[in-house]
């Protein structure tokens, strides 16, 4: 297999903050199509770098980007002041609308026409965006298998690409040998069989969760004998190893391993599935990675339903959220003894209390009629002072590790309060002033080195990374929202994390998978956490 065809099938795939599509960049030269095909002599010297940094094909100015956005953004907040659309809350004070995952779109007008004549298709599982014509030059976003852009007329040479580079409307540059074709129309994307994310779902794929340890992945449909010595390599290794992932390098796994399986996977991982198939009938479900499965290996994952608080009116903080099902209680008589009064609020359900009391060794929540909860039964959104350095007008979110809950401001508005789940561990969810480094539709994870426990997580919705490999992001494989559980990052119900993906600084360009702070003109909205 040579090295392109291995990273187009393998580069989409990315492990925590790192993309590893960067790796397309430097595959090396390919055969460019007629409509590519320029003078060999071009070369890649530093005169002609520098000529298209100096003179870059004219799409719409950084300036126009930038003050189209912060007109829509100033728009969208109005809502906020108003309380309508992604603000308007409903009769249990959920939100009843997402907030926008992309920018409006940029009006491509004749002039644009002439300055980006071709058409682009990514081939690739995911390929990245720069900002300049240069390897080293910052990535301001990222385009998945089956987007569509329109691009310059000629490549550009330079930079450290050695297949040649094409500039895209709206903005930023992708080097060619990534997995892009460039055609004069429109190019076929029969071939590509990749489900492209819902963003008006909470769950925007199709998620699956492996049920058995050891379950073969492979390239293609097995046969029964192929299929039989996969599972017997798995279940020699399992007698053995037990839940030690097997490596994916053929060399360094068992001789008795099939060369049709691509990985074994153990129960508890998660894969997303683009569309089932019947082999020699064996119902077997293909991935978005392009593998496929045995379908009753598989059970499908709906994640869970729960959602935030949208916050109106004056004042709208302290928010209680229940973490723990106890039964409320009340002060006896005179006696001042506690007796539980039978009635027992749901989890992650909301309940006004007015007071924080102390009462022996314990402290307790109190409402208005004097029922009692016990503190650590109960999440607190409460308001935090804007720190120094977040503009007035600007989106920040915090994270209160001692509470587990999270709210959404605009300014000095809260505008959004709901329960999380952070680092199970002390300093795993890093305390400070952070801010957005990049934001992906979807983005797999899996363990670190440093972990012990290992996973692999496809496609994980509503990514935002903000410190290393540390994000805020959805979870539907638990709905356990309001108490510690994760490996650092902070974990959102679906719903939660589809609405702040929208909520902060950078959007996506429309079409695009992800997106860094400078594209279209933007800044990154600070995550603040504390302890």
């Amino acid at each position: 297999m040579d090295t392109r065809r291995a990273l187009e099938i393998f580069g989409g795939f990315m492990i925590g903050a790192g993309v590893t599509v960067g790796g397309y960049e430097l595959a090396g030269p390919r055969t460019p199509s007629p409509s590519e095909a320029t003078d060999p002599e071009q070369g890649g010297d530093a005169d002609s770098l520098a000529e298209v940094q100096a003179n870059p094909p004219a799409g719409p100015s950084e300036d126009s980007l930038a003050e189209a956005a912060k007109v829509q953004r100033e728009t969208e907040d109005a809502a906020a002041s108003t309380a309508t659309g992604p603000y308007a809350p409903d009769s249990e004070g959920h939100y009843t609308s997402f907030t926008k995952v992309f920018y409006d779109p940029v009006e491509f007008t004749a002039e644009h026409e002439q300055k980006f004549p071709k058409h682009g298709l990514v081939t690739a599982g995911a390929v990245l965006i720069r900002e300049h014509v240069d390897l080293e030059s910052k990535r301001i976003g990222m385009l998945r298998a089956g987007a569509r852009v329109r691009v310059d007329a000629e490549r550009s040479f330079g930079g450290g690409c050695t297949s040649g580079w094409h500039q895209i409307f709206p903005e930023g540059w992708i080097c060619v040998g990534a997995g892009l074709e460039i055609a004069d129309t429109p190019p076929d994307d029969g071939s590509i069989d990749v489900a492209w994310p819902d963003v008006e779902q909470p769950m925007p794929l199709d998620y699956w969760r492996v049920n058995h340890d050891g379950t073969s992945f492979f390239h293609r449909m097995p046969t029964y004998a192929e299929q039989d010595q996969a599972d017997a390599a798995a279940q020699a290794w399992l007698a053995v190893k037990a839940r030690e992932p097997m490596p994916t390098d053929r060399d360094k796994r068992p001789a008795d391993v099939p060369a049709v399986v691509k990985e074994y996977l153990n129960a508890g991982y998660y894969v997303t599935v683009t569309s089932e198939h019947v082999h020699a009938k064996r119902h077997f479900l293909k991935t978005n990675r392009g593998v496929y499965a045995r379908k009753y290996q598989l059970g499908k994952k709906e994640g869970s339903e729960f959602m935030g608080q949208v916050l109106t009116g004056e004042d709208p903080l302290p928010v209680h959220f229940v973490v723990r099902e106890l039964a409320l209680q009340k002060r006896n008589g005179d006696s001042g003894l506690l007796e539980d009064t039978g009635e027992t609020l749901p989890r992650r359900s909301t309940h006004k209390f007015v007071r924080k009391v102390r009462i022996g060794d314990y402290d307790y929540y109190e409402d208005a009629d004097g029922n009692l909860m016990r503190a650590y039964a109960v999440g607190e959104a409460a308001k935090l002072k804007r720190p120094a350095g977040i503009e007035p007008d600007e989106h920040w979110i915090h994270v209160d590790l001692s509470e587990q809950t999270l709210v959404a401001y605009i300014g000095d508005r809260p505008v959004f309060a709901t329960i999380v789940s952070t680092g199970k561990e002390p300093g795993m969810t890093p305390v400070g002033v952070h801010r957005v480094q990049s934001k992906f539709i979807v983005t797999s994870m899996r363990d670190q080195p440093v972990e012990e426990e290992a996973y692999s997580i496809e496609d994980v919705p509503w990514t935002q990374y903000f410190s290393n490999s540390v994000a805020l992001h959805g979870a539907f494989w638990h709905g356990g929202f309001g108490l510690v559980r994760s490996h650092g990052c902070v974990n959102l119900s679906p719903a939660d994390a589809r609405w702040l993906f929208g909520f902060t600084e950078p959007k996506l360009p429309e079409g695009w998978a992800a997106a860094m702070p400078g594209v279209m003109g933007s800044e990154a909205s600070a995550i603040v956490v504390t302890e």
